[in-house]
């Protein structure tokens, strides 16, 4: 592996980031040719649009022959909307492949490395100390897990208040912050709320200047306080999840649980529903719910600077009983924004 090839690899991964294909994976390419320029390029855009390796391999036409294809996922083998990945690069003559992650999805996991290499192409998988999964780590989640990749975020002060006394909280972190959770927001398939946040007239809309790409879908989860169906949010076409039966606008799902709705089972059908990747927002119930039953898999919090000054509405519900009761994580980044601060942790 050359420095070239793990800079192409990341030429790549940037690729495939700027696009949302969700429930499909973001995969890049770049074709080299036999000398090691670039001659092509392309991203996946969406569920029947051409995959990444088509595109790059189309703008590369007949100088692909005897080059290099550098893709962040392994290619499919199987007939869906698209041809097969395998059969069109085999045909642009290639002679090496490089992938940056194995597919575990069920119809490809390890067929389209094997298919290549029965052709007789030379393919590495994997890149030392470059993680291509990061470039969609919901997609993988999903795969693996068949629920999507939970992400948890919370704001609140110094001092651990989400919200004053009489349930105000606009605005505790900076206009910073607030533009960075809505891109937060872009980059998600749904946002989920409870219904605190849903009677506080959320519409959960990513909203960044110039934005017009994917606006995550609204999910609902309603316990056993009321919810008014007049909200804002019952616009957006939600995704409800109730506790017992309901009456609102939306697409509702009944499912019990000990403490309300039952968020496992929830999980799952979101899961079924090809949700990737699910952003919670709220409310402290909601947040506290998942951590004490580690369904949370990501956390992303936005500490203020500024202090509350005494105990109000916290960011999580529930009672911390003893110490061994606390939750694990690990802290992978921690970064300035504005006057707030930035902490990103994953479940240990």
């Amino acid at each position: 592996m050359t420095t070239d090839e793990r800079a192409f690899m990341v030429e790549a991964m940037a690729l495939a980031a700027s696009e949302h294909p969700h429930p499909n994976p973001r995969v890049g390419a770049v074709v080299l040719d036999a000398s090691g320029a670039v001659i092509g390029s392309g991203a996946h855009a969406g569920p029947g649009t051409p995959h990444a390796e088509a595109i790059a391999l189309s703008e590369a036409a007949n100088r692909a022959r005897g080059g290099t294809l550098v893709v962040t996922l392994e290619p499919c083998a199987h007939e869906g909307r698209t041809p097969p990945c395998v059969a069109v690069v085999v045909a642009s003559g290639v002679s090496r492949v490089i992938v940056g992650a194995g597919d575990p999805d069920e119809h490809v996991a390890g067929r389209g490395i094997a298919a290549l290499r029965d052709a007789g192409l030379d393919v590495v998988v994997g890149i030392p100390d470059l993680d291509a999964e990061t470039v969609d780590p919901g997609y993988f989640h999903h795969r693996r897990t068949g629920r999507p990749l939970v992400t948890l975020k919370m704001a609140s002060t110094l001092d651990g208040q989400a919200a004053a006394a009489d349930g105000s909280s606009r605005w505790i972190t900076s206009s910073e912050a607030r533009a960075d959770a809505h891109a937060l927001r872009a980059r998600a398939d749904a946002i989920l709320v409870g219904a605190g946040t849903v009677r506080a007239d959320a519409v959960l809309t990513a909203r960044l200047e110039g934005y017009a790409g994917n606006q995550p879908r609204p999910v609902v989860v309603v316990g056993h306080k009321p919810v008014l169906p007049s909200s804002a949010i019952f616009a957006r076409d939600p995704l409800v999840y109730a506790a017992r039966p309901v009456e609102l606008s939306g697409d509702v799902t009944v499912l019990p649980g000990p403490e309300g709705v039952d968020l496992g089972a929830m999980l799952d059908d979101l899961g079924k529903r090809a949700v990737v990747d699910l952003l919670v927002e709220g409310g402290p119930r909601v947040a506290g719910a998942l951590i004490r039953h580690g369904l949370a898999d990501r956390f992303v919090f936005y500490l203020a600077g500024a202090l509350a000054g005494g105990s109000a509405i916290g960011t999580v519900a529930g009672e911390f009983a003893k110490v061994e009761n606390m939750s694990k994580v690990v802290i992978t980044a921690v970064r300035r924004i504005g006057p707030d601060v930035r902490i990103d942790a994953e479940r240990a």
